[in-house]
């Protein structure tokens, strides 16, 4: 489960115990790299700074605010002039919640930037991105057959290795690249993003539902770990962690281990005799 307060603590605790500064500042242009939370764990981040002598880091956390959704909300249609009623309980369940955090440091002439979205924030974009579109849809009867083929590709989709094991960051580009083939000329972006939001739900909902189940055996999954032929051939953390990746992924029936069970899986791997 996401925790994004616990993840700001996280990295002004690791800022401090490295002796780094934290400043605010404006940094023009677009960032040279930027880092995904999916992907890069806050030590890694603050070591990456601490190692290219950053002279400082900037945090911003931006919190979710209906009523500056409400002054801003401007739909296609002009006759919906409010935000519809369901939108609007949904900007509620999250007012005051983190919906962004960004960290930006200079490097070696370049800007650097970690960002972390919570998966929330995305889904909410869509809805918002969509919402006229989708109203529209749904008095035909074009939008009730378009749902059950939207279904049946979400789950042909669902079921591609390549798609379940992507992280949060590069499944979209991937469920389009396998999308593309599949679909019928007069299937257009609206059609896509309905298939890859529910493909992405079936893959979370699949997920969550497999490493349940491994959690259960988490000891026992790190002694077959360390008895694997992969794992007595590597001998750093950074080996050793894709190996513990790739080990739950294959246990998993094909779906991407968060970066906390995988971390989890190699420590215990590391310690059990």
């Amino acid at each position: 489960m996401e925790d994004f307060e616990e993840m700001v603590l996280e990295i002004r605790q690791g800022v401090e115990r490295r002796g780094l500064r934290l400043m605010e500042a404006v940094f023009p242009g677009e960032p040279a790299v930027i880092l995904w939370h999916e992907t890069t764990s806050v030590d890694e981040i603050l070591d990456l700074a601490q190692h290219a002598f950053a002279p400082f880091l900037s945090l911003t956390v931006s919190r979710l605010d209906p009523s500056e959704l409400i002054a801003t909300w401007n739909p296609d249609d002009d006759a919906k002039l409010e935000p519809p009623a369901q939108l609007l309980n949904l900007w509620q369940e999250r007012s005051g919640q983190i919906d962004g955090v960004f960290l930006q440091w200079i490097a070696s002439g370049a800007v650097f930037l970690y960002h972390a979205v919570p998966s929330w924030k995305q889904e909410l974009g869509e809805l918002e991105e969509n919402w006229s579109e989708e109203q529209d849809a749904q008095s035909t009867d074009l939008y009730r057959a378009s749902r059950i083929r939207m279904t049946h590709l979400a789950e042909q989709l669902e079921r591609e290795p390549q798609y379940r094991g992507a992280t949060t960051h590069t499944r979209v580009s991937i469920g389009k690249t396998l999308l593309e083939p599949l679909l019928q000329s007069n299937e257009g972006g609206y059609m896509t993003t309905l298939i890859l939001r529910e493909a992405s739900r079936l893959v979370r909902d699949n997920a969550q539902a497999e490493y349940s189940k491994l959690m259960g055996r988490i000891d026992e999954l790190a002694r077959e770990l360390r008895a694997s032929l992969p794992w007595q051939e590597v001998h750093t953390v950074r080996d050793r962690t894709a190996v513990a990746r790739k080990f739950l992924t294959e246990q998993s029936s094909g779906y991407a281990p968060s970066t906390a069970m995988t971390n989890e899986l190699r420590r215990l791997a590391e310690q059990s005799r």
